[in-house]
């Protein structure tokens, strides 16, 4: 078997601009060995034509083309000379295509094609669904794109993987100070409503044709008018097509008067993020049902106080020996704007 030819894979990826994929078809070497070399020796493509004679991988020749110069580099044990932003980045850019993306595992440790490791990846770096599913190379359109990448997030080996890169990026190898705030404060901040909501939504009538009931679709209309002549009934009265459960009310609407009806809405806790993901607690199973818990808000904020107490005093002066509950709001308001000053960094 022929040793890879990597000065050759190296030149047509630098030189002609060639994407990695495309070269892993050309000389049969998996894409992903091509992009730990454009990690590793810091490949930059679009990069002048260097040499016209085979060199070693290990170093690159620095040959004049007319009267421009090259900088000479060396790619040994990984390093480059290159400034930094000439370097190749190991995060995914916003290109909506998967060619050059470098993943930081291996998707095959899960039983995950690279495009799929690909669409892990963007998803536990915060990117949309939607986004996350196009920079993977997938070529869906309108809503069934966005089905599509829901079915693919909830399939149990790819939320594996989005799982086990989301707590990578979250490991510490112990909690400091600074964490510990950054924890508290992320909970004291949170907003309970994207966990939990009651909302008002509208009724069938409000935006149905003449404020008549409103139907979903077709189907669900012709199911009812079986029933209600199976029944003996009248057909049902008939305000068009098109319901959503979640719109907002119509304040003409007369059967409402523009309340609408309440709704109890819960959010799909796998995929939270910020501030939420500190504040969530977990469910927990009661005999009315499910319960969403959260953390302390309140006992958050004490515990902050405390914190900056020790550490700043940023209360004053005052007297250290007052409980947290015999602080005024002024005061709270303070320490709070205080520690945003100190730890806005933190983020």
């Amino acid at each position: 078997m022929n040793e890879t030819d990597w000065w050759a894979i190296r030149r047509e990826y630098e030189t002609d601009g060639v994407s990695a994929r495309k070269l892993a078809e050309k000389y049969d070497i998996s894409h992903t060995a091509i992009n730990n070399k454009v990690r590793d020796e810091g490949w930059v493509k679009g990069k002048k034509k260097v040499s016209t004679e085979k060199v070693s991988t290990k170093k690159v020749s620095t040959k004049k083309m007319g009267t421009k110069k090259v900088e000479k580099r060396k790619v040994e044990s990984g390093k480059s000379s290159e400034k930094p932003d000439e370097r190749v980045s190991i995060l995914p850019t916003e290109k909506n295509n998967s060619e050059d993306f470098i993943l930081s595992f291996n998707p095959a440790d899960f039983g995950l094609s690279e495009q799929r490791g690909i669409f892990a990846e963007c998803i536990a770096l915060g990117k949309k669904i939607i986004d996350a599913y196009r920079i993977a190379g997938y070529k869906g359109e309108g809503s069934a794109a966005y089905v599509t990448a829901s079915q693919l997030l909830r399939n149990p080996k790819v939320f594996r993987a989005v799982s086990f890169l989301r707590d990578k990026r979250q490991q510490r190898l112990s909690l400091t100070e600074d964490e510990i705030i950054h924890q508290l404060s992320s909970i004291a901040s949170a907003n309970p409503n994207e966990l939990v909501q009651y909302r008002r939504v509208n009724c069938r009538h409000c935006w149905g044709e003449r404020h008549l009931y409103q139907w979903r679709d077709i189907e669900e209309f012709d199911k009812a008018a079986e029933k209600a002549s199976n029944d003996g009934k009248e057909e049902p009265e008939y305000g068009g097509l098109g319901f959503v459960e979640t719109g907002f009310p119509n304040e003409d609407c007369p059967k409402c008067n523009g309340e609408g009806e309440g709704q109890f809405h819960v959010a799909d806790t796998s995929q939270l993020e910020g501030e939420a993901r500190w504040l969530y607690a977990g469910i927990k199973q009661t005999q009315n049902g499910l319960e969403v818990r959260m953390a302390n808000q309140e006992a958050a904020r004490r515990d902050l106080l405390k914190i900056i107490e020790a550490r700043k005093n940023p209360l004053g002066g005052k007297d250290e020996k007052r409980g947290a509950s015999e602080y005024s709001p002024e005061d709270y308001r303070e320490a709070e704007a205080r520690l945003e000053d100190e730890f806005k960094d933190l983020d």
